[in-house]
């Protein structure tokens, strides 16, 4: 017999329940071999008398070493270590060769690589500079958290960690119903609505729904890179029409439909991608008019309408649109923060219905849990008073990085005041070619667009979208000195 009581050490004080304490012992035990196969081990009664315990506990135990394979129970005979145990140290599946101890480098069958998109690149944020988007330190973290608990402390909300409607929570698409028919003017309903992991899912879904290889689409020249690429992959033909100060060029897309079915158009109104120029109002009336007569769909990507520095903004088009062919895409993600994966596609009910049809096959839901936070904080005006801290905030900073702009290098940049957004587009002067220069800044710690992703096929530009949202003032004067220094050190 074995020393039982030696071997099985039980510690009363351990968060471990004693009956895993006993069979972590016993398995431990089998490894080292001290105790072979097809040994019998003592009956439950009898290993219960001697470590003065409950026989039951040692039932459970010996369940547990049964189920990983340490033990076998014969009826009539008793309980045996495995003939064949457990392998504790894994055999390699070819004793021939030995393989080596990294994984393949590269597949053994060819990966087709997409050259229609760029490669993911890091993002970089750890360095200061002109990033776009928002300021995540302005997001109000305490709320957020403070929802979160709130929404999973309560005992209705367990159902939502598992499935839901693939459309989003109906809860927040009401909230955000009611939120975008009062800043938005739109007449929606929750059907109309449907939660995405950010616009540029909205967009995709959208192709992926309504268009195929070969339908015709009117876009900006220049205009977002990842929406000309959706396009592109889904094999469609993108026609370019140039971009004014008073936004895309409407006379141009009627006499392109005059003699080409178009199927849809882009515009990005409220501040157009990447220019930041607001599609005019009477722009915007002829464009649904035109839209209605000749059958084509705008897709309307509003992905900052919340950050408006002058008056009043001017609506989205889907506000006004009588006729249903207006796709209305909005986000949060770049309102509050890039970690918050929650756009929206707004539409007739049909066609949400078939966007979420769609969207089974890639995600079958979205984040309900955030969903709910995200309710809450709309509806106890948190996400007000964000943005309208936000705002303030960056109008002041626009303010100060447009004045060091104008102060320092107006002779080597043009650039408008934005009316909105969190970027201004800079064209920088021919002597100064952005490539290498952002190149001279990242090694001095500042990032700055080389611009590059913003030329295309009739446009070849030396400009590029400088924000301003992600720095503070102090961080935005450090920046624009080593911008002014390294130009004046090229020239």
């Amino acid at each position: 017999m074995l020393p039982w009581k030696s071997i099985i050490q039980l510690q009363k004080d351990s968060s471990t329940p004693v009956y895993l304490q006993i069979a972590n012992s016993m398995a431990a035990e089998i490894k080292k071999g001290r105790i072979g196969p097809g040994i019998k081990l003592p009956g439950s009664r009898q290993l219960a008398n001697i470590l003065v315990i409950h026989r039951k506990t040692i039932v459970r135990a010996y369940e547990e070493l049964a189920a990983q394979g340490w033990i076998e129970m014969r009826a009539s005979k008793g309980t045996f270590t495995s003939r064949e145990l457990p392998e504790v140290k894994p055999r390699r599946l070819s004793a021939e060769k030995a393989a080596p101890m990294t994984y393949p480098a590269e597949t053994g069958y060819p990966v087709p690589v997409n050259t229609l998109i760029k490669t993911p690149a890091h993002p970089m944020r750890h360095m200061t500079g002109f990033h776009e988007g928002p300021d995540t330190r302005l997001m109000p973290v305490y709320e957020l958290v403070r929802a979160y608990r709130s929404v999973l402390s309560k005992k209705v909300n367990l159902r939502y960690t598992s499935y839901v409607d693939t459309a989003g929570v109906e809860r927040f698409r009401k909230v955000l119903s009611d939120y975008l028919n009062s800043s938005r003017g739109l007449r929606t309903t929750f059907e109309n609505i449907m939660v995405t992991r950010g616009g540029t899912m909205g967009l995709y879904l959208t192709v992926a729904a309504l268009f195929k290889k070969g339908d015709a689409v009117i876009v900006g020249d220049t205009n977002y890179y990842y929406a000309d690429r959706t396009f592109m992959q889904a094999g469609m033909q993108l026609i370019r029409v140039s971009v004014d100060d008073h936004g895309i060029d409407v006379e141009a897309i009627e006499k392109i439909s005059r003699r080409k079915k178009i199927h849809a158009v882009f515009i990005t109104p409220h501040h157009h991608f990447p220019t930041t120029v607001t599609l005019s109002a009477a722009r915007r009336m002829r464009l649904l008019s035109l839209a209605a007569s000749a059958g084509f769909v705008i897709i309307e990507d509003d992905y900052d309408y919340d950050f408006h520095y002058q008056s009043s903004p001017i609506l989205p088009l889907v506000s006004a649109d009588n006729m249903g062919m207006v796709v209305y895409i909005g986000t949060l993600s770049k309102t509050i923060s890039p970690a918050i994966r929650t756009g929206y596609v707004v539409a007739p009910a049909n066609l949400i219905t078939e966007l979420a049809r769609l969207r089974q096959l890639i995600d079958t839901q979205g984040d309900p849990l955030m969903e709910l936070a995200l309710a809450d904080m709309f509806q106890d005006g948190t996400i007000k008073r964000t943005l309208k801290k936000a705002l303030q905030e960056y109008r002041h900073r626009r303010d100060f990085v447009c004045s060091a702009l104008s102060r320092l290098l107006s002779d080597k940049i043009d650039f408008k005041i934005p009316d909105g957004g969190l970027s201004i587009w800079a064209k920088f002067h021919p002597s100064i070619p952005l490539p290498p220069l952002a190149l001279q800044l990242k090694e001095k710690g500042i990032i700055l667009s080389n611009g590059l992703i913003h030329n295309t096929t009739n446009a070849t530009l030396n400009a590029t979208r400088m924000g301003f949202g992600w720095m503070t003032e102090k961080e935005s004067e450090k920046a624009i000195d080593i911008l002014d220094a390294t130009i004046r050190y090229n020239t």
